[in-house]
């Protein structure tokens, strides 16, 4: 979906800045639109570099779904489907470990967008907790339902009572302790490798020193997942011990240190090898993981590809 022209006729000196207004808003239009038609959503909400002004090509598109609590579980199993539909999102959503706790979960979108892969950060809440999370990080409000027989809906949604908040609450916590299998790793190779990317070329060097050494914890991950399955450990942990009893497990860990003797802030070339490296090693012990998104990756680093041309 695109707009391609403005919601009304612009005067002369509206023009330039319509012109030249960030793509993301094109794409954060379409949001609107599109999950503003969904009965389950109650409000839509900013945040990040657009809602203060300062979005350039690389920013994200932040957006805050607020949900009815009875109907969050749902929409969540649900999303992936609307966001690919909708959007032609490149890659499931990657579910976000970097955000704060803001009362729901969130999720990150690859979505290829005029030549560009534009990162999607999406945040579902729970409708009877959004007024909360509005208090913590000041986010503006985009769209609100309206009801016809009290207008715009400000509070939390009558049905959303005690029960249907707790049994949300409780799927939103085992959402985030559900352990990732082999092809969610690949998913988060991806987007991080995404992120990194970024902000190597933007020179945020804390920033991508903190993605890289996530990126290194997917790679152990993986490594973990296919080869130890039913580890009772975890992190880094007995890795040695557990991993390097084979000949194969031997190989991967020296892959792995391959990838922690190099440099903490990698330029976008060596940012590209970490993933490559994460790849390889996935397809090799869990071919399987590398077969079911064989699509995605080529479409991934199709795009990767045009943006280091560009």
């Amino acid at each position: 979906m695109t707009t391609t022209t403005p919601p009304a006729p612009l005067s002369p000196l509206e023009e330039p800045a319509y012109a030249h207004r960030p793509p993301q808003l094109t794409v954060l239009a379409d949001l609107v639109q599109a999950l503003s038609g969904i009965p389950a959503v109650t409000r839509l909400l900013v945040r990040g570099s657009l809602a203060t002004g300062t979005a350039d090509r690389l920013s994200d598109v932040d957006l805050v779904v607020a949900v009815r609590d009875e109907r969050l579980p749902a929409l969540m199993g649900s999303l992936d489907a609307v966001m690919s539909t909708e959007f032609g999102t490149l890659l499931p959503g990657w579910r976000d470990t970097i955000v704060g706790d803001l009362g729901g979960a969130g999720f990150v979108y690859l979505l290829p967008h005029d030549g560009h892969l534009l990162q999607l950060d999406l945040y579902l809440c729970p409708d009877s907790a959004v007024d909360a999370l509005r208090r913590r990080i000041g986010p503006g409000l985009l769209w609100q339902e309206t009801r016809p027989d009290t207008g715009p809906h400000p509070h939390p949604h009558p049905d959303a009572d005690a029960d249907a908040q707790g049994e949300t609450a409780a799927e939103l916590a085992r959402t985030a302790v559900a352990p990732a299998n082999c092809p969610t790793l690949l998913v988060q190779a991806m987007v991080l490798h995404a992120m990194l990317r970024k902000r190597v070329l933007r020179g945020q060097e804390y920033i991508a020193y903190g993605l890289l050494h996530q990126l290194h914890e997917t790679c152990r991950d993986v490594i973990r997942t296919a080869l130890v399955p039913h580890s009772r450990h975890h992190g880094w942990y007995h890795l040695p011990d557990e991993v390097g009893r084979t000949t194969i497990g031997r190989e991967c860990l020296a892959g792995l240190t391959d990838a922690l003797s190099g440099p903490p802030v990698p330029t976008v070339a060596q940012a590209d090898q970490a993933l490559e490296r994460i790849v390889r090693l996935t397809g090799w012990i869990a071919p399987h993981a590398v077969a079911a998104l064989s699509d995605e990756i080529t479409a991934y680093r199709f795009y990767q590809s045009q943006e280091a041309q560009a």
